[in-house]
């Protein structure tokens, strides 16, 4: 049996000192009296962050995360006994001031004497508790994910068996009798025309009829096979002309297309037309007409309003750079206005040689040259007048656009990092809005950075080839970051983490990049800061 002596224990004749025991476990172990340190050991030294003896002596209040911790504690420490452990986990700190979890599990060592010490054991359950916390987020996804896919499913089914019905209404159909046909022909609240294999009409409805002002189906024929009421870009044409383009090409399926009518009134319509064809007893095709001119006239005023909320965007955009701007104007003019003052003294004193006099004007052209830059990028970006969408170099929009913000940059006092893959091809894109794009998410950038250390301030943008004939743009940083419930309505309009935001620009800068047929969307990053990607389409060779 073990001889236990003060301080050391003996066993089959070897003895073993207690604190060699102790500074060799895995878990923290101290002894503790009226709250103060009175012993730890090297694994608790370690765990704290501090020097071997560096903790006896002071109060164990130096290793809680907060003074709640501490007394939540104390109000159990006088329950604590031989017999009645005490066990919590507890968020302890460090001496760098960094936190963690523990377990601590405590007992006095003299029962009878409830002012005797007591003996903790102390075990960083950080990693544990972080696993679970990653599990329980994984299990959160994953069930999210089965949701998601059943929700699918459940569509999927529902769009199939609204297929099968529709079919076996459209079998139904067609063996109805052809009176029925006929009254649904004249009924349809659509203008609807057939044509023979030739493209010449044969039958048209009272919708249409109405829609040309034919006076009776004879004239509604005689109007369509003769008269000129379809606008193209080469003049007007008949009718028939258009019907025989459409039913003697190879007509397989359905065909859609739309054209302008001119009416009797000198109005123009706008058509949309549906063909399909019809394989029997000589037809060739049946024709549905739409007037859609108030959807076009709608979804005109819909894109002019879009290019005037983007505008606006663009001047709230410049308005929060005019402070910048005008100090980077003030520089080459004040240049200018020293040079200028110079000239004159010297002017008025006779001592100005020719070559002095073209020295100081060539530094006020050139001044005077970059400061016409300056306000040349500005009008670009402001404009409202209508840019077409060009073959454009993304690079080089690029270029121009960290020169647009070089005040910014060199206030924010970093200089972007611009990796760009080797023959990037070009994009179609409206230069003016995509520009736009790219300052929305660099100013996001350079506010997400406000609060970072300058000597930790990154701003990473990468052009690189994506998948589906797409090119990438991507900006990352090395700001604050976004929560994930701000990520879940980082697109939503007047949606904003800014004190003074707006919420309007992520939401246009999406609908931008969606016109040009691509997409914008946050991408998750294990590292610090926020991470943007959008898409655009490149120009095929």
């Amino acid at each position: 049996m073990p001889d236990h002596e003060a301080g050391r224990f003996s066993f089959d004749g070897y003895e073993f000192p207690y604190e060699l025991v102790l500074d060799n476990a895995l878990v923290g172990i101290c002894f503790v009296a009226d709250r103060r340190l009175l012993w730890t050991n090297a694994r608790m030294n370690e765990m704290f962050g501090y020097a071997d003896g560096e903790l006896n002596g002071q109060s164990v209040r130096v290793i809680y995360a907060s003074q709640d911790a501490f007394d939540a504690v104390g109000r159990n420490y006088a329950a604590i006994t031989r017999d009645r452990r005490y066990t919590h986990n507890l968020e302890m700190r460090r001496r760098d001031g960094e936190t963690f979890w523990c377990t601590l599990s405590g007992q006095r060592i003299d029962p009878a004497d409830p002012t005797s010490p007591t003996v903790w054991v102390l075990q960083d359950v950080s990693d544990r508790l972080h696993a679970e916390e990653q599990l329980r987020r994984a299990n959160a996804r994953l069930e999210q994910t089965v949701q998601a896919r059943t929700r699918s499913l459940e569509r999927s089914n529902a769009t199939l068996s609204a297929e099968i019905e529709r079919r076996r209404a459209a079998q139904l159909a067609l063996t109805e009798s052809r009176e029925k046909y006929r009254t649904l022909f004249r009924k349809l609240p659509l203008g609807l025309l057939v044509a023979d294999a030739q493209g010449c009409a044969i039958e048209v409805n009272r919708v249409l009829q109405r829609s040309i002002a034919a006076r009776s189906r004879k004239h509604a024929m005689e109007m369509l096979e003769n008269d000129a009421y379809v606008l193209t870009d080469d003049g007007t044409t008949s009718f028939a002309s258009l019907l025989e383009r459409h039913v003697t090409g190879d007509l397989q399926g359905e065909d859609r297309f739309e054209f302008r009518w001119l009416t009797t009134a000198g109005k123009v319509r706008e058509i949309a037309v549906t063909a399909a064809p019809l394989r029997s007893h000589g037809l060739g095709a049946i024709f549905a007409f739409t007037d859609v001119t108030r959807q076009r006239r709608a979804a005109e005023r819909e894109r002019q309003q879009q290019e005037a909320l983007a505008h606006a965007s663009r001047l709230s955009l410049m308005g929060q750079m005019t402070s910048a701007l005008a100090h980077e104007l003030g520089q080459p003019l004040n240049a200018c206005q020293s040079y200028v003052g110079g000239l004159h003294l010297r002017l008025q004193h006779g001592s100005a040689t020719f070559a002095d006099v073209q020295i100081a004007v060539d530094k006020i052209a050139g001044h005077l040259e970059r400061a016409t830059e300056i306000m040349r990028s500005v009008r670009s970006f402001v404009s409202r007048k209508p840019v077409p969408q060009v073959e454009t170099d993304l690079g080089a929009l690029l270029r121009k656009t960290l020169a647009l913000m070089e005040p910014q940059l060199r206030a924010a006092q970093l200089r972007p990092e611009v990796h760009a893959d080797a023959d990037l091809p070009l994009v179609r894109c409206n230069a003016v809005e995509i520009q736009q794009v790219l300052v929305n998410l660099l100013m996001n950038a350079l506010d997400a950075m406000q609060d970072t250390p300058v000597d930790e301030r990154r701003l990473e943008i990468r052009l690189e080839r994506d998948k589906h004939a797409m090119l990438a743009v991507v900006v990352r940083d090395t700001g604050s970051g976004i929560s994930p419930d701000a990520a879940a309505r980082l697109f939503e309009p007047y949606f904003t983490t800014k004190p003074t935001g707006l919420g309007m620009g992520l939401m246009i800068c999406r609908n931008i990049v969606e016109s040009h047929g691509g997409a914008l969307r946050l991408v998750p990053s294990r590292c610090r800061g926020a991470s943007f990607k959008f898409t655009l389409r490149t120009v095929e060779r």
